[in-house]
């Protein structure tokens, strides 16, 4: 192989790596792994050479990740519906409604616009609903990213914490 071959493998590695290290962290701090199990949702700490966190409970295989735990909300919140800002990001925006009923969130619906690839909207259609889920079980915005989904589940919780801030 060529020293110029060995350099570009170098390159291409670094830059593989790069990438892995963004996506694994957020902000600066390694993300964490949450099983649902249910409503009730762990955090665990990291493992192994990879960087990687898992939970030891066992669950309906929907892998939630973040840095924020999910916890059950403490706030009442006046009852109405409720339209949070237009979060845009790098792939689209989102826009998320709540509805509020005796003081708890009873259901959140979500306008996710991607920015027209099919990827987008496929991340769009398995993220939001997984959003919605852990949004209503834990009657707060104080929910976890999804893997593979950063963008979408973001602008998906600074919209929802904009809706709530009004309720």
């Amino acid at each position: 192989m060529s020293i110029r071959a060995r350099v570009a493998a170098v390159v291409a590695s670094v830059g593989v790596l790069g990438a892995g290290w963004a996506v694994g962290t957020a902000n600066g701090a390694t993300v964490a792994s949450t099983t649902t199990t249910g409503t009730t949702n762990t955090n665990a700490g990291t493992s192994g050479a990879s960087g990687t966190t898992s939970t030891t409970s066992t669950s309906t295989g929907t892998t939630i990740t973040g840095t924020t735990p999910i916890t059950s909300g403490s706030t009442s919140y006046k009852d109405g519906t409720y339209t949070g800002t237009t979060v845009t990001h790098q792939y689209g925006s989102v826009t998320v409604t709540v509805t509020i009923s005796g003081g708890k969130i009873t259901n959140v619906t979500a306008n996710a616009v991607s920015d027209g690839q099919h990827r987008s909207g496929s991340i769009n259609s398995q993220a939001i609903p997984l959003m919605k889920s852990e949004v209503l079980a834990a009657d707060s915005a104080k929910v976890s990213t999804i893997s593979g989904a950063t963008y979408t589940t973001t602008a998906y919780i600074t919209s929802l914490q904009s809706a709530l801030s009004k309720a």
